[in-house]
């Protein structure tokens, strides 16, 4: 039974729900977060996202209902997978691929690098999110973006990852709510 519902903030599917089953381990981006997030990208008809960890998928539902013109969600749980493409044909969202994949995979493979807009929400409590930046340094995925967003567990001291991209990104917004630090780097 899915009894979780994530609401889009705005766009043409404003108000749409998203379902899920509270007993996957997902954490969505709070509906809060997630406005923030679209008050300072700027999402257009030519928009290209890339979701790493896609989860719930509801950073990607905002994209697509703010214009973006084509997303690639990279999850590896199959079950997730198959809950984001069936929440997507209820929405009718189009122009989007869903990778059930690790993401380290997903981007060692991938041929297209081409990407505006990179969501990176791994599990806590890892070295994912390090390795994932390093990782889209060193084969150019960030050479093309124009914004970068990303959360850690709070208690994890993110200096390190925004070190990461401090020479071509500038942080614009780094605060920490609860337990969850959230960071927005656009190119510099």
């Amino acid at each position: 039974m899915k009894d979780f519902k994530l609401k889009i903030t705005a766009g043409k599917l404003k108000s749409r729900l998203l379902s899920f089953d509270k007993n996957n381990l997902i954490r969505p981006t709070k509906s809060y977060i997630r406005e923030l997030i679209f008050n300072v990208v700027k999402i257009n008809e030519t928009t290209k996202c890339l979701d790493l960890f896609a989860g719930s998928g509801i950073l990607s539902a905002e994209a697509y209902s703010r214009g973006a013109s084509c997303i690639d969600l990279v999850e590896i749980s199959p079950n997730i997978c198959n809950i984001i493409k069936s929440e997507f044909e209820k929405l009718e969202i189009e122009n989007y691929k869903i990778h059930n994949d690790k993401v380290d995979n997903y981007l060692s493979t991938n041929i297209n690098r081409d990407y505006d807009l990179i969501f990176i929400d791994p599990p806590y409590k890892t070295s994912m999110l390090e390795d994932t930046l390093i990782k889209l340094q060193s084969l150019e995925y960030l050479s093309n973006a124009d914004y970068l967003y990303f959360e850690q567990q709070k208690d994890v001291n993110n200096s390190r990852c925004v070190n990461l991209i401090n020479n071509d990104f500038e942080v614009v917004k780094n605060l920490s709510i609860g337990d969850v630090s959230y960071t927005i780097a656009k190119k510099r």
